[in-house]
């Protein structure tokens, strides 16, 4: 892993955060490595519940770095084809974001813009501060949009909404991008890591095999005719109906206390 991204897991909660402060957590390839190398870790730690996206320095993430050091830049500007390949490279971590079969949370302060913004909206959840701003930024830049912006813009806000936002780039405050579905809530000062940190624990106290089904449920009903989709929702729920954490459930509840799922 690089120096710039930190992982830690504490009680069933992976948080990574984008570590360049000095660069408002712009995106290098460095970065974006270290974040694919960070998701995986979680996705394969059998410990892990959930996951937590976030940035230091009071911003998530304001996109590519254009400026900074060349040799880490995802466009470098040497060649056609290897800007293609080293940006197909980096566009890997999306999916990885949003297939990774545990729930995601993205905690977003300040600047969040470009391939930023694609970062957080991959996540399943996405809180903001009231501080936070958004801007698909990319047509503002000469840019016609990477890193699945226009893909997951779509299925956050709807087609029509979509294109003005992304035709139309500029500055979107938090209250605006709740409105439009950008995010799910907007929490003012402090009380956003404590709202943060209770979601996280919500999920992370949840059944696993039911929230990695019920993920896998909302990305094939988009992608997947009904008569297909039924199929692998049937599949996930005798999965989950046979599995030792659905007998904690009802356990639990005819017992009137709290469950304790084990994932299996």
């Amino acid at each position: 892993m690089t120096d710039e991204i930190s992982y830690s897991v504490d009680a069933g909660i992976a948080t990574i955060v984008m570590n360049r402060p000095d660069r408002r957590n712009a995106i290098t390839y460095t970065l974006v490595t270290g974040l694919q190398d960070a998701l995986t870790a979680a996705a394969g730690d059998s410990g892990v519940r959930t996951i937590v996206l976030t940035g230091t320095g009071g911003n998530f993430c304001v996109g590519r770095d254009q400026s900074g050091d060349p040799t880490t830049r995802v466009v470098r500007g040497l060649s056609e084809q290897e800007d293609r390949t080293r940006l197909l490279d980096v566009s890997r971590v999306i999916p990885t974001l949003v297939q990774v079969p545990k729930p995601t949370v993205a905690v977003i302060r300040g600047g969040c813009a470009g391939a930023g913004l694609s970062l957080a909206l991959a996540c399943d959840l996405r809180y903001a501060g009231a501080d936070a701003v958004f801007n698909t930024a990319f047509v503002g830049a000469g840019m016609s949009g990477d890193m699945g912006m226009a893909w997951l813009l779509t299925r956050a806000v709807g087609s029509s909404k979509a294109r003005e936002l992304m035709l139309l780039s500029g500055r979107i405050k938090a209250d605006q991008a709740a409105a439009f579905g950008m995010i799910h809530e907007v929490v003012a000062g402090e009380a956003l890591e404590t709202r943060a940190t209770e979601i996280a624990r919500r999920l992370a106290d949840s059944a696993p095999l039911a929230l990695r089904g019920a993920k896998l449920n909302l990305e094939s009903a988009l992608s997947r005719p009904l008569s297909e989709y039924l199929i692998g929702e049937a599949d996930r729920l005798i999965t989950c109906a046979y599995s030792e954490d659905v007998e904690e459930a009802r356990s639990a509840f005819l017992g009137k206390r709290v469950p304790h799922f084990a994932g299996r």
